[in-house]
């Protein structure tokens, strides 16, 4: 069944036909299939997602935290749980809600918990009221609800650029001609890019160059020699059966 993409609204908290639909058209998830997610927008009446990409809709019988995390384990990309704790640590960018990023591109999730939707900011049209309700239009055209105001999807957007040109900026492989984060995301023309472009983290950078890897690769290395701390040795070889 086809669905037309700019009329039709997808809502994460009401469950109806149009999830069926979607559900139908949409192909079993294989992360190393998609090279960038636009969304991950939960099931309201099952436990599962819809994941939207250039290469279409993937469907995955997982919470969106799972979801990421068989993503980025696939393509070799950050753990969020270590990546979360890191950018806490940092402190330029608060403690909850915090975005997922790679040098290619970032998301940011619009409520907590396991299962929230995640959006990538730069894959955003607008994000407009009607009738008392937000909705998010993407640059594809698909129109999702979200539960919360333009301001604080904003707020969340700039935080998740900042990461990401933070990222850029200390990967050898991308260029600049500027100094500033902005200067590393090559905006779309779009509603939602023009008020991120204005934004003070997107106009200066809050941490070192290398800082965010630094301190990365340092807590996954801690991670890991805290687990092998606390294995059992392996027994002698002249025992092993």
């Amino acid at each position: 069944m086809s669905i037309d993409r700019n009329q039709v609204i997808l809502d994460d908290k009401i469950p109806g036909p149009l999830w069926e639909n979607f559900r139908y058209m949409a192909d079993f998830f294989d992360p190393l299939k998609i090279q960038e997610i636009h969304c991950i927008v939960p099931n309201p009446d099952r436990n599962e997602v819809l994941v939207f990409s250039n290469e279409g809709v993937f469907l995955n019988e997982k919470t969106a935290s799972v979801t990421l995390h068989q993503y980025s384990s696939a393509h070799c990309l950050p753990d969020y749980t270590t990546f979360s704790s890191v950018l806490k640590d940092i402190d330029h960018f608060g403690k909850y809600k915090l975005p997922w990023a790679c040098t290619h591109f970032s998301l940011f999730p619009l409520e907590g918990g396991m299962n929230s939707l995640w959006v990538n900011p730069l894959m955003i049209e607008n994000i407009y009221q009607k009738n008392g309700r937000h909705y998010l239009q993407l640059i594809t055209g698909r129109k999702i609800y979200i539960p919360v105001q333009r301001y604080y999807a904003l707020l969340r957007g700039e935080i998740a650029c900042a990461i990401l040109a933070a990222l850029r900026q200390e990967a050898f492989y991308f260029k600049a001609q500027g100094k500033r984060p902005v200067d590393y995301l090559n905006l779309p023309k779009t509603v939602f890019a023009q008020s991120l472009c204005k934004r003070p983290l997107l106009n200066q950078f809050v941490t070192r160059k290398g800082e965010i890897y630094r301190r990365y690769h340092r807590a996954r290395f801690l991670h890991y020699h805290e687990r092998l701390e606390n294995e059992q040795p392996l027994p002698r070889w002249e025992n092993w059966q």
